[in-house]
């Protein structure tokens, strides 16, 4: 006779479950149909925009960093994106904004598809790499990979990247406590990167992250 009562518990169960998930949630968008505005614009340096269900950056000058915000306010947030790269040179970077205040003053996670990474402060105008002396390698980042699921958390003092599900790096940094979240690329030297993004996701940090 018990057993009779099993499904709708288990059903009331998942309900549940699923309606924490979605309390959780923050924002959310995935381009194919835009629900924010992120923006759109073309010039000689670079173009952003969306196409074909994605986000893109394309930068053609070098040693150049564009940006795409959809002007949000946050204070603690846990990001995620899928990012690929579909043209330019391996090495460029790209991935998340956090705490984003004005152009000059936000938190950059960056990652690269030749496995490198960084964690960085920009405060009026002038970056600071906060995981070293300059992009770091690390085993958990394939190199040339299809697509990256790049995650940052930026909770409380504490900001860390993950890749595909992996924590990457964490530091401490005080200088921020909230702004708008983005996406970000950054060409090298060789100049032109192309990067589209996808399924972009901000949620409240689990505690103790």
């Amino acid at each position: 006779m018990a057993r009779r009562y099993l499904w709708p518990l288990l059903l009331l169960a998942l309900l549940v479950s699923c309606s924490r998930s979605e309390d959780n949630v923050l924002f959310s968008d995935r381009f194919a149909m835009p629900k924010y505005d992120w923006g759109t614009e073309s010039n000689e340096a670079f173009d952003r925009g969306y196409q074909e269900g994605e986000y893109f950056i394309e930068v053609y000058e070098p040693n150049w960093l564009v940006w795409a915000t959809p002007g949000e306010r946050f204070r603690d947030v846990a990001i995620e994106a899928d990012a690929r790269r579909v043209s330019g040179e391996i090495g460029g970077n790209f991935g998340l904004l956090c705490r984003y205040r004005r152009p000059a003053d936000f938190y950059y996670f960056a990652i690269t598809d030749d496995g490198y990474y960084a964690i960085l402060r920009v405060e009026d105008g002038e970056p600071t790499v906060l995981t070293g002396s300059g992009f770091l390698p690390s085993p958990d980042i394939p190199i040339g990979a299809t697509t990256y699921r790049i995650g940052a958390v930026c909770a409380g003092d504490r900001l860390h990247l993950r890749v595909n599900g992996q924590e990457i790096a964490a530091v401490v940094d005080v200088t921020f406590r909230r702004g708008d979240v983005g996406l970000a690329v950054g060409s090298g030297p060789e100049g032109p990167i192309r990067v589209h993004f996808d399924n972009f996701r901000v949620t409240r940090p689990e505690q103790g992250k």
